[in-house]
């Protein structure tokens, strides 16, 4: 019963507390970028954009044939 009176975090939520919450959200989108530029900077791109056109074809295709469902 308790628990029904209780404001829900939006109810609460004021709009600089919003804006800090996307401002972190979007360093950490920062963090992980520079990390993953800094490991292709070494080691070059997981895939080319070829390659990668080509997977997401073989994938959406395996998918279609029903084998992971």
């Amino acid at each position: 019963m308790m628990n029904d009176m209780m404001p829900t975090i939006e109810e609460t939520i004021t709009p600089d507390i919003a804006a800090e919450i996307e401002h972190r959200d979007w360093e950490r989108g920062n963090e992980q970028r520079e990390r993953w530029e800094a490991i292709e900077a070494t080691d070059g791109p997981l895939l080319t954009a070829a390659e990668w056109e080509q997977h997401t074809i073989d994938q959406n295709a395996w998918f279609d044939e029903g084998i992971c469902k």
